[in-house]
């Protein structure tokens, strides 16, 4: 062979270290569209992650750590505006005592029975009235200036008392079959212990 041709391994060799247009060569400076993108992605993924985490970590600190809630306010102003439960004797004077009945006229009872209690001054209307449907006995009961009949009159001076135990439930004059009882005396309202038996039947 003459000195001027070329051997063969060397073009080979030359064209095996070829590379395509627009492959950068290892190391050099230049990147290509594949990486760069696969760059971006992985930049985009790392902080989409780190959004996740802070995510996570803003719920598990939430779960852990719940809102407080606020105590309510206290001092004079709250004290004066929050509603007061008055007593029973707040209301105003009161009658009060227990209702029983005779043993032998327990069988007489019904389930549709009404118990009235009934105060008055003397003849004509009744001062005041309180009604009780299916009673229970021994019953108590207490009589105040909302079971008056006559609203706005004072409830006080002195009274009778009595108890009609109605089987049909209605108001009135006393009916045949209802039963009835009443305290011995009269009471001063504001009485405690003003008893009453029902101890006959009409």
């Amino acid at each position: 062979m003459g000195a001027g041709a070329d051997h063969p391994s060397r073009k080979e060799g030359s064209r095996i270290g070829a590379r395509p247009p627009g492959v950068d060569a290892p190391g050099g400076s230049g990147e290509g569209p594949v990486a760069r993108r696969g760059i971006r992605t992985g930049v985009l993924s790392a902080v989409a992650l780190v959004g996740l985490a802070a995510i996570a970590v803003a719920v598990l600190y939430t779960s852990l750590n719940p809102p407080q809630e606020m105590a309510p306010p206290t001092g004079p102003a709250t004290e004066a505006s929050r509603p007061e439960t008055a007593p029973p004797d707040a209301e105003g004077p009161a009658i009060a005592g227990t209702v029983t009945i005779a043993p032998e006229l327990r069988a007489r009872l019904t389930e549709e029975a009404t118990l009235f209690i009934i105060a008055r001054k003397g003849p004509g209307p009744p001062f005041a009235v309180k009604r009780i449907a299916r009673p229970s006995f021994p019953l108590p009961y207490r009589m105040g200036p909302r079971d008056m009949m006559m609203a706005g009159t004072p409830f006080e001076g002195e009274v009778s008392v009595s108890a009609r135990l109605s089987r049909a439930g209605a108001a009135g004059p006393a009916q045949p079959g209802d039963l009835e009882g009443e305290h011995p005396d009269r009471v001063a309202v504001g009485a405690r212990g003003a008893d009453i038996v029902i101890s006959r039947a009409r």
